[in-house]
């Protein structure tokens, strides 16, 4: 995480020069941490381990960080990068036993797991005006581990994959304000498999580099054997970023 978040600084240091040398060249980024709630399932060997009501988790700890650059050459995508990482950790007393990767567990359990995801957005705006509409590709690369210990056990379950996503983005500007209200989604579906994430915002941009995000943001994971591992998770809650445009 230090090495993307060093690359996210240097991005957004290097980026007023070059926004000023060529003034068709855009460039934003933003980043903030918050607390969503964490729901649904995993799954590696033969039953569903339920998130909350098996393992305690509730929430998680999310960080985000995104820059990207719009210009005005044509049929050329605009491009964002985005890293997010989420992790969280918990303790229960399971009511059943459960299995995960070949280990079975039963009374007093302790878990987390750390989610890393890395998006590169290629996109074309057909409309820019007044209203905004973003339409193109995001490849993400996701790399996720699973841990469960508990009376002297452990039993660890990794999953690398990497997915091609539609991307889709409006945002609507009130004149002469700053003030914005938008919406993304990144979505894939294959065999089993699936990834969503959904965002709605409301904004802020001031004349002088910086400006203010909340929204809420919701990320659907879906994984049918990948690598093993099973899961059907549902990480969501509102945010309060900040940003900055050159």
């Amino acid at each position: 995480m230090k090495k993307i978040t060093l690359m996210a600084g240097l991005a957004a240091l290097s980026a007023a020069p070059l926004a000023q040398a060529a003034p068709l060249v855009d460039v934003y980024a933003g980043g903030y941490a918050w607390s969503p709630d964490t729901s649904g399932s995993i799954a590696s060997g033969s039953n569903d381990i339920d998130m909350e009501d098996d393992l305690g988790f509730d929430d998680s700890d999310q960080t985000v960080l995104y820059v990207g650059l719009e210009h005005a050459v044509p049929l050329v995508p605009n491009v964002r990068l985005r890293y997010m990482d989420l992790s969280d950790d918990a303790s229960n007393t399971l009511v059943n036993p459960i299995t995960f990767n070949g280990e079975t567990f039963a009374g007093d359990v302790n878990s987390d797991y750390d989610m890393e995801m890395l998006d590169g957005t290629f996109y074309w705006s057909p409309l820019d005006n007044v209203v905004k509409l973003d339409l193109g590709l995001t490849v993400r690369q996701m790399d996720a581990d699973f841990t469960i210990t508990g009376a002297g056990q452990r039993a660890t379950e990794s999953a690398s994959e990497t997915f091609p996503m539609a991307h889709g983005a409006v945002r609507a500007n009130l004149p002469l304000t700053g003030v914005y209200v938008g919406g993304e989604i990144n979505a894939i579906e294959y065999d089993g498999s699936g990834m969503r994430d959904f965002d709605a915002h409301i904004g802020w941009q001031s004349d002088f580099l910086l400006g203010v995000k909340a929204g809420y943001s919701r990320l659907e994971v879906e994984l049918d054997d990948v690598s093993g591992l099973d899961s059907d998770l549902e990480i969501g809650g509102p945010y309060l970023a900040a940003t900055f445009r050159f």
